[in-house]
């Protein structure tokens, strides 16, 4: 049981809550997972958030764990210049359809997601999208890298400020391309 308040404490859904993490030891967490699933919300529409390049980051992210975008339509016209990264426009709403539906293949048809990563949402959609997988799809392993604790996902980060998070995403992505 994690110790963080929620950001929104209107938000916990149930009595499990997520485990936080910290950035430096994400990197060999995400290592584990064969199929990643890479979830842009619509708070980053311009791809900038809080100081964080969320574009660049995901983008990042997802050519290191060999990933796919699931990106907003609010969100998806920013990422439209980048080729090479599968990237899918899709309604969140529609995305959680799919996750908690027992025949759904994936995008690629390969078979369920190991982790769905996700970033950039706004707080109290995500929360929702998060609580909606927990209860519904509760073998899915979620972890949230917003800069807000998210007790609905499996994982979370804890709350950050601006600074301190694009620190610790900086840092996840070091990791990440040191372990290759």
């Amino acid at each position: 049981m994690s110790k963080t308040v929620a950001w929104e404490t209107s938000e916990v859904r149930g009595p499990k809550v997520a485990y936080t993490v910290k950035s430096e030891n994400i990197s060999r967490m995400l290592k584990r997972f064969k199929r990643v699933l890479i979830v842009i919300g619509g708070a980053s529409k311009t791809g900038q958030l809080d100081g964080v390049n969320i574009l660049n980051f995901s983008i990042s992210l997802a050519n290191i764990l060999k990933g796919t975008l699931a990106i907003s339509p609010g969100s998806y016209k920013a990422f439209t210049k980048h080729n090479k990264v599968v990237k899918v426009n899709i309604s969140l709403v529609d995305l959680v359809n799919r996750i908690i539906d027992k025949q759904w293949t994936g995008f690629d048809n390969q078979g369920k997601y190991d982790l769905i990563i996700f970033i950039g949402g706004l707080y109290f959609f995500q929360s929702m999208i998060l609580s909606t997988i927990k209860h519904f799809a509760p073998k899915q392993r979620t972890i949230s890298l917003d800069r807000y604790y998210h007790p609905n996902a499996e994982f979370s980060l804890e709350n950050l400020t601006p600074a301190k998070w694009k620190e610790g995403l900086d840092t996840l992505i070091q990791g990440l391309k040191s372990q290759k």
